[in-house]
Parts: structure tokens; C-alpha cells; sequence
């Protein structure tokens, strides 16, 4: 068993090693201004005049990805913090991220993720216009609308090697970044 950790842990390191020299495969930016978001949960959005060009993009990243929603000023934390509180317990409300009762507020991170594949599906949830309530996402459609919250999605795709690691990225990014919703310590 020894010799199939170091085989293990040799093949991490080639993955990582990769990234170290290369980088991500590939980095996509989409700026959201949540007032003009519609109504999608009857319709698929990836259809929709507005949203088709971005979707289409989505749709071409296939690797693992880590991802964080970026706040545009002049939106406050403390408004975001307590319209996803109000929304959370708010009759038919879909899972949210948790609130850190401490945290960062000069953070200018929203959230921080990773997904291993479908991505596009991923931005749909945070959008809010997946019909699975239970599945946890910012769901900015639903309170971030009257805000007029601007959010800018960040996003770097990985090698499909890269599946199993893209959680460490995830939260070492987090800790950087300092994400005003999420559980990562």
C-alpha cells in the first residue's frame, strides 16, 4: 500500500506541477447587473436574448473550475448581508450560502467556488434559476434585484486532472479572497 500513496502522491504533483508552470487552462470573466435580471425559472435562460452569448461561452468550459463572484462597488456587504438573511428565511426560499458571523468587511468577494464539471449549470444555481430548492447557490435573482447588485463572475478552468485538487484551490483561494458567504475556514 505504501508504494500505491507514493504513486498517489506522484501523480498530485505532476497535476500541480503542470498548473505551476502553465497555469489554468483557461480564465473567463462576466460582469451581471443583478436590476435586469427576469424571470427564468419557467424558461431556460441559456435561450434567453440576453444571457445566450455568455451561456454559449459557459458551455465551452468543460475542465474543473474555481470561481468567485466579485462585488462592483458601490453595493455595501452589510446590504447584501442582510437581504440574503431576510430572503434565507423568507417562505419558499431556495438554499443559500451561510453567513460568517465574523468576516472580512472590506471583502469585495461575494463567494468563492469549484465545480468539477458543468459549470453553466454552477452559474445557473447562483443566478436562481435552478428548480431544486434544496441545491445551494447565491440565488441573486431572487434578492439581489431591487439592490441593483453588480457582480463580476471570476473563473479558471482546469485540465481534466486537475478534477480531484480544484477543492484545494477553492479554499485556498477563499482564504485569500475572504468571501463574505461561504463555510471555508
Amino acid at each position: 500500500m505504501t508504494e500505491e500513496i507514493k504513486n498517489i502522491a506522484s501523480g498530485l504533483i505532476s497535476h500541480l506541477q503542470s498548473v505551476k508552470n502553465k497555469g489554468a487552462k483557461q480564465y473567463f470573466q462576466h460582469d451581471f447587473d443583478c436590476s435586469f435580471f427576469q424571470d427564468w425559472n419557467l424558461t431556460d435562460i441559456r435561450d434567453s436574448d440576453e444571457h445566450k452569448e455568455v451561456f454559449k461561452k459557459l458551455g465551452l468550459i468543460t475542465g474543473p473550475v474555481v470561481y468567485w463572484f466579485e462585488i462592483i462597488p458601490p453595493t455595501s456587504n452589510e446590504d447584501i448581508r442582510k437581504l440574503i438573511s431576510k430572503y434565507k428565511y423568507s417562505e419558499d426560499a431556495k438554499s443559500v450560502p451561510a453567513l460568517k458571523k465574523k468576516y472580512f468587511k472590506e471583502s469585495t468577494a461575494l463567494y468563492v467556488g469549484k465545480v468539477k464539471r458543468n459549470f453553466w449549470g454552477r452559474v445557473i444555481q447562483h443566478l436562481g434559476y435552478y428548480h431544486v430548492k434544496r441545491t445551494q447557490g447565491l440565488q441573486l435573482y431572487h434578492w439581489a434585484k431591487n439592490l441593483g447588485l453588480k457582480v463580476r463572475l471570476h473563473a479558471y478552468e482546469f485540465e481534466p486532472d486537475m478534477e480531484d485538487l480544484v477543492s484545494i484551490f477553492e479554499l485556498k483561494l477563499a482564504r485569500i479572497l475572504k468571501p463574505i458567504t461561504g463555510k471555508h475556514s
